[in-house]
């Protein structure tokens, strides 16, 4: 087994944000419901999927686009679908503020669940780095 470093990010980065994320979301969801009710309940889950969904879809994009080499055919295909995502939001945001029971807090909250996972990771890996004895040894 390789030792490694502890800053290191690998491929397995995004995959431990989704599963901290999933597990928050569910977790967060059962305690908003139990508290504020469905709607709040409902609104964090909404907002939950839609960052899960956003930084999924980002990466199956990149992943299967970007390549080394690629043409500019590629470029415009990414494009392409960069509006088409947005258009999809923007729509789904303009029909869930028509919406009565949406609960507008917990839904950012939800909303921003997937940053804030990036953000205790980012903290990890610095703790790791400041509990073994920092990034200047040699």
């Amino acid at each position: 087994m390789n030792p490694r470093a502890p800053i290191e990010v690998d491929d397995r980065f995004l995959q431990h944000v989704y599963r901290l994320s999933t597990i928050l979301a569910l977790l967060g969801t059962a305690v908003l419901w139990g508290i504020y009710g469905f709607p709040a309940g409902l609104s964090f889950a909404i907002g939950s999927l839609f960052s899960l969904g956003a930084v999924l879809a980002l990466e199956i994009v990149i992943r299967r686009m970007v390549v080394p080499g690629s043409s500019p055919k590629a470029k415009r295909w990414l494009g392409f679908i960069a509006l088409g995502k947005f258009t999809v939001i923007f729509a789904g945001f303009y029909f869930l503020m028509k919406a009565d029971w949406l609960n507008i807090y917990t839904l950012a909250a939800g909303v921003g669940l997937v940053q804030v996972v990036i953000i205790l990771k980012a903290f990890g890996l610095m703790a790791g780095i400041l509990l073994k004895g920092g990034a200047t040894k040699r």
